[in-house]
């Protein structure tokens, strides 16, 4: 997909207890690559993190569900990601990408909330060990794997992997090395 990346629109729902290397390295990237981020938190106020970051949402999930988004990506760390598995509003909004066809990320121990959407059955995906077992879904345990508009990443030491390819995903090749290029990786 290549589009112009001011009009590409993101949520990024935080939960407490989400992991803050990767919620921070996902925000920054997407909005370095000149998309609207919009970070929700599950409820109004900070979100403390797994570290005891604490971040400031740009607003509360309820205030964007109406909202149509070209990515939902959803931040691993525990207890962030049983957070958004077992948040009902999450659950409805990944179905809703799905149907759609629109993108959807999730990394580290995050890809539990999709496999408890519905929407891993026959894909390809990556996780932190163990987070999928539950689910039944398995897991490739590459670093990152995109498989029919989802995006999956192992964990916090992939973060910038996977927001770069997130923005490919989203732009094209051309913005993705035009945020890589300056970070000297």
């Amino acid at each position: 997909m290549s589009a112009d990346p001011e009009r590409i629109r993101v949520l990024v729902p935080l939960a407490q207890g989400a992991e803050e290397l990767e919620a921070v390295t996902i925000i920054d990237l997407l909005r370095r690559a000149g998309f609207t981020v919009v970070v929700a938190g599950l409820e109004a106020g900070p979100v403390t993190c797994s570290r005891r970051t604490v971040i400031l949402p740009d607003c509360a999930l309820e205030d964007v569900m109406q909202d149509r988004f070209d990515l939902v990506v959803l931040p691993g760390g525990l207890p962030g990601a049983d957070h958004l598995r077992d948040d009902a509003r999450v659950q409805s909004l990944v179905r809703q990408q799905a149907d759609g066809g629109r993108l959807i990320g999730a990394i580290c121990a995050a890809p539990k909330a999709l496999a408890s959407a519905g929407v891993l059955e026959g894909r390809r995906v990556t996780a932190y060990t163990g987070a999928l077992d539950a689910s039944g879904t398995p897991s490739t345990g590459a670093s990152v794997e995109v498989d029919g508009g989802v995006v999956t990443g192992r964990g916090p030491g992939v973060a910038m992997d996977f927001a770069l390819t997130l923005i490919e995903q989203l732009a094209g090749t051309e913005t993705r090395r035009n945020v890589e290029g300056p970070l000297l990786r």
